[in-house]
């Protein structure tokens, strides 16, 4: 047999997967966790930034009587990547 009459189920053999479902799943997996760590990352550059965490950088959200469009696209950004990262999580677990 040559290279080229291999089936992808004989490929994903030879890189140690049983089945086609086992390597999506592994795929699947690993661009899970590079966006969790994005947004990990993202989220740290915030807490970083502001000196909070985003508990108390809500707080302090809800507490402004004055608009003020910095606070507002940090928070939203931020709760945005933590709710994305929960989803993200949410998925992997799934996967487990």
């Amino acid at each position: 047999m040559t290279a080229y009459q291999q089936t992808i189920g004989d490929i994903l053999k030879s890189l140690g997967y049983a089945d086609p479902m086992m390597a999506a799943r592994q795929q699947a997996r690993m661009i899970l966790l590079g966006r969790l760590a994005r947004y990990q990352a993202a989220i740290q550059q915030m807490e970083s930034k502001w000196g909070v965490s985003l508990i108390e950088m809500s707080r302090r959200y809800e507490q402004e009587t004055a608009e003020n469009f910095a606070i507002d696209d940090d928070y939203l950004e931020w709760k945005w990547f933590a709710d994305a990262a929960a989803v993200v999580e949410s998925q992997l677990a799934a996967l487990a």
